[in-house]
C-alpha cells in the first residue's frame, strides 16, 4: 500500500508521459494493499503463489504503461519476486518464475509490439527475472527450513520447560506427603516420578543401607536391568561417592543410556536415582536432581520412622514401631516398652473443639520425643521405647510420662502407663507389645496409673515345650488375682488325667495341660473391682467378665509356640447345648481340649476351699457334673473324670487336696 502511494506520486511528478495503464496499475496496487491490510480477500492471504501472480500482473501493467522494454520501473520485478520466499516446493517456485518472466515479456510485447520480443535485451531481462525468482525460491526454502528447526527447538524447549514445571509441581505437591511415608513408599514414589519426568524405559532408586530399592520399567521385564547387576550397583556407588551426576552409554542387559544422580548431599548421600533407556540432557539432570532432592529429607526422616509417620501426631506409626522393635530385639538390646493412654479425648474434643484431641496428641508426641523414642500406636494410645530394663528407672520414667501427659492435657484426661521389660531372647515384638498393653489395662485401675509386667521369655525344654513364657503369664495373673495360680495348676493336672483316661496321644495331652494352665489368662484384662467382687455381678459386670476368653486369646495368639493352647483358652466357657460363650458352639463343634478343661475347671472350683471355691465333696461335685452332662458338659469327658476318680480311690491323681 505504501509502495502504491509512492508510485502514484512519482508518476505524477516525474513521468508526465505515463499512460493511463501505469496509473491503473498503481491504483490497483493501492486497492490491493488496503484490502490485504483489512484481511481481505482471505484466499490471497492463504495462497502465496496467488499473491506472486498478482504482483507480476501489477508490475507488468506498470512497465507496459511506462515504456515497455525501456521502462525505468523494471527493478520492481526484483521487489515483487521477493514474495516467492513464501512459496514452498520446487514446482511452485518454477511456476512463480514463469509468471514473473512471462509477465515481463507480455508487458514488453504490449508496449513495444510483438517484434520487440525477439530483441536480445528483452530476453536477457526476462532470463534475469527468472533466475532471480529461482534464487529467491532457494533462499525461501532455507528460511523455511531454519524456521522449522526454530519451531522444533522452541517446541522442545517448551516441552522441557513444561516437564520441569511438572516435576517441580510434583515435588512441591508430594514433598509433605513423603514425610509421613514408609521407606518403601518413598522409594517407589521416587522411581515413578523419575520415570514419568525423564522418560526412558527404566528408572531405579536404591539406598546404600538396608538394601532398600525400587524399579519402574516399560516393555519386557526380562530385558530390564536387575538391581543385582554389578553395573547398576556400580552406578549407585559412583553417584554417591562422587556426589555428582554419572552418565554411561554402555548397554546393560539390553538397555543403553543411563543417568544417575545422588540422593542427598555429596558428604552424606543416602542412595541414588537412575534413569535409563533414553537420551538424557541437562534438563533431565536438573529434573532428576529436583526429585532426588525431595526424596533425601524424607529418607532421612524415615530412619526414625521406617514404616511411616502418623499424619495427626507426626510421630512414627505402628508399622514403624514394629520395625524398630524387631530390629532392636533381634540385636539383643535390652528395652523397656511403655504403653501410654492419653484417655478422655472425647471430653477434650467436646470442650475445646473437634480437632483439639489431634492437637493434644501432637503436643504430647513432641514432648515425649527427644531422648525417648515415641510412636503413635493408634487412637489415644502411644508407645515409648527406652533402653535398659531397670525396674526402678522404668517406674520413674512411667510416672514422668504420665506427668507430662497430665501437664499437656489438664484435668480432662486421666492418663495411664503400662510397661514391660524386654531383654535377650525377644525377637518377636508382638508378645512384648501385647504384654505392655495388658499392663496398661492394669494401670487404669491402679492408684498411680502405672503398672509393669515382666516380658514373656520363650525358653524351651528338650521336648520343645515353652516354659518361661507360661510361668511369666501365670505369674502375672497370680499377681493380679492371688490364689488363682493353685487353681490353674490343679485344673491342669485334672485335665491331664482326664485326657490320659480318654487315651489321647501324649502330645495332645501336653497341649491340653498348657491350655489348662493358661485358660484364665484373659482375666488380666478384667478390672479388679469386678474380678474380686464378693457378691453377684451386675449384668454389665457379667458381660465384661465374659470377655476374658477372647482377651486371653489376644494375649497368647502372637506367641507361635502356644498356638495349640488357643482353642482351650478361647472356648472353655462354651456349653455342650450351645448356650455358652463367646461363640455359642455346641457338641463336638467345641474343641475337645475346651470340653475337657470346662469339666476340670468346674470340678476344681467346686472342691476348692472358700473364698475361691465352694468347698463341696468330690462325690457331690462329680454328681453335679453328671447332672449337667449333655447340657453344660460333654458326657464323655464327665465319664472319663469318673474313671479317674475311681482309679485313684476317690482322689484325683496329682491332687494336693
Amino acid at each position: 500500500m505504501a509502495l502504491a502511494v509512492f508510485l502514484l506520486v512519482i508518476l505524477v511528478r516525474t513521468s508526465p508521459g505515463a499512460g493511463p495503464v501505469a496509473f491503473l496499475s498503481a491504483g490497483a496496487a493501492l486497492v490491493v494493499g488496503v484490502s490485504l491490510v483489512a484481511g481481505r480477500p482471505r484466499v490471497l492471504l492463504r495462497a502465496p503463489l496467488a499473491l506472486v501472480a498478482l504482483d507480476a500482473f501489477l508490475v507488468g501493467l506498470l512497465v507496459a504503461g511506462t515504456g515497455g522494454d525501456g521502462s525505468p520501473y523494471f527493478p520492481l520485478y526484483s521487489l515483487a519476486a521477493l514474495g516467492i520466499v513464501r512459496v514452498s516446493g520446487p514446482s511452485r517456485v518454477a511456476v512463480a518464475a514463469v509468471l514473473m518472466a512471462g509477465g515481463y515479456l507480455a508487458a514488453v510485447g504490449f508496449a513495444d509490439g510483438p517484434e520487440a520480443l525477439g530483441d536480445a535485451p528483452a530476453g536477457l531481462r526476462a532470463g534475469f527475472v527468472a533466475l532471480f525468482c529461482v534464487a529467491v525460491g532457494y533462499l525461501g526454502s532455507g528460511v523455511r527450513g531454519a524456521g522449522g528447526r526454530e519451531r522444533d527447538l522452541s517446541s522442545n524447549l517448551a516441552a522441557e520447560r513444561e516437564r520441569a514445571a511438572r516435576a517441580e509441581t510434583l515435588v512441591s505437591g508430594f514433598g509433605p506427603a513423603l514425610e509421613t511415608s514408609s521407606i518403601e513408599e518413598i522409594l517407589s514414589w521416587t522411581a515413578r516420578a523419575a520415570h514419568d519426568a525423564c522418560g526412558g524405559t527404566y528408572a531405579h532408586v536404591a539406598t546404600l543401607e538396608g538394601n532398600h530399592h525400587a524399579s519402574v520399567f516399560e516393555g519386557d521385564s526380562d530385558a530390564c536391568p536387575s538391581w543385582w547387576h554389578p553395573s547398576i550397583q556400580g552406578l549407585v556407588l559412583r553417584a554417591c561417592r562422587g556426589g555428582g551426576t554419572v552418565r554411561i552409554e554402555e548397554e546393560i542387559h539390553g538397555t543403553s543410556g543411563f543417568l544417575a544422580v545422588p540422593i542427598g548431599s555429596a558428604a552424606g548421600a543416602r542412595g541414588a536415582a537412575i534413569v535409563g533407556g533414553g537420551k538424557f540432557g541437562a534438563e533431565d539432570e536438573r529434573v532428576l536432581g529436583l526429585i532426588s532432592g525431595a526424596a533425601a529429607p524424607a529418607l532421612e526422616a524415615a530412619e526414625e520412622a521406617p514404616g511411616g509417620r502418623d499424619p495427626v501426631s507426626g510421630l512414627p506409626n505402628r508399622a514403624s514401631l514394629h520395625r524398630v522393635l524387631r530390629r532392636e530385639l533381634s540385636q539383643g538390646r535390652a528395652l523397656t516398652v511403655f504403653a501410654v493412654e492419653v484417655g478422655g479425648l472425647g471430653r477434650f474434643n467436646r470442650t475445646y473443639g473437634f480437632t483439639a484431641g489431634d492437637r493434644l496428641l501432637r503436643r504430647v508426641g513432641e514432648r515425649l520425643g527427644g531422648g525417648r523414642r515415641a510412636f503413635h500406636f493408634g487412637g489415644d494410645e502411644l508407645v515409648v521405647v527406652l533402653g535398659g530394663t531397670d525396674e526402678a528407672r522404668a517406674r520413674r520414667a512411667a510416672l514422668a510420662i504420665r506427668q507430662a501427659v497430665s501437664e499437656e492435657a489438664g484435668d480432662l484426661v486421666r492418663p495411664a502407663v503400662g510397661f514391660v521389660h524386654a531383654g535377650t531372647g525377644h525377637e518377636d515384638p508382638d508378645p512384648v507389645l501385647k504384654t505392655a498393653l495388658f499392663a496398661l489395662r492394669e494401670a487404669r485401675d491402679g492408684t498411680d496409673g502405672v503398672a509393669g509386667f515382666p516380658a514373656p521369655t520363650e525358653v524351651t525344654e528338650a521336648g520343645g515345650r515353652p516354659t518361661g513364657i507360661v510361668e511369666a503369664l501365670v505369674g502375672a495373673l497370680e499377681a493380679k488375682d492371688p490364689g488363682i495360680g493353685e487353681h490353674l495348676l490343679n485344673t491342669s493336672g485334672i485335665a491331664g488325667d482326664i485326657a490320659r483316661a480318654m487315651s489321647l496321644p501324649e502330645e495332645q495331652v501336653e497341649d491340653l495341660v498348657v491350655g489348662a494352665l493358661l485358660h484364665d489368662v484373659g482375666k488380666m484384662g478384667v478390672p479388679d473391682h469386678i474380678l474380686h467382687k464378693p457378691g453377684r455381678l451386675t449384668d454389665e459386670e457379667y458381660e465384661r467378665m465374659k470377655c476374658h476368653p477372647t482377651l486371653g486369646g489376644e494375649i497368647v495368639s502372637p506367641i507361635k509356640a502356644l498356638a495349640s493352647a488357643l482353642p482351650a483358652i478361647n472356648h472353655h466357657h462354651e456349653r455342650f447345648d450351645g448356650n455358652g460363650y463367646p461363640d455359642g458352639l455346641s457338641g463336638e463343634e467345641i474343641p475337645l481340649a475346651a470340653r475337657v478343661i470346662a469339666v476340670a475347671d468346674a470340678f476344681d472350683v467346686m472342691i476348692r476351699d472358700r473364698p475361691y471355691g465352694y468347698n463341696v465333696s468330690r462325690e457331690a461335685a462329680l454328681q453335679e457334673l453328671e447332672d449337667s452332662s449333655g447340657t453344660q458338659f460333654d458326657p464323655g469327658v464327665v465319664k472319663a473324670l469318673r474313671q479317674v476318680l475311681d482309679d485313684t480311690g476317690g482322689r484325683r491323681a496329682g491332687s494336693t487336696a
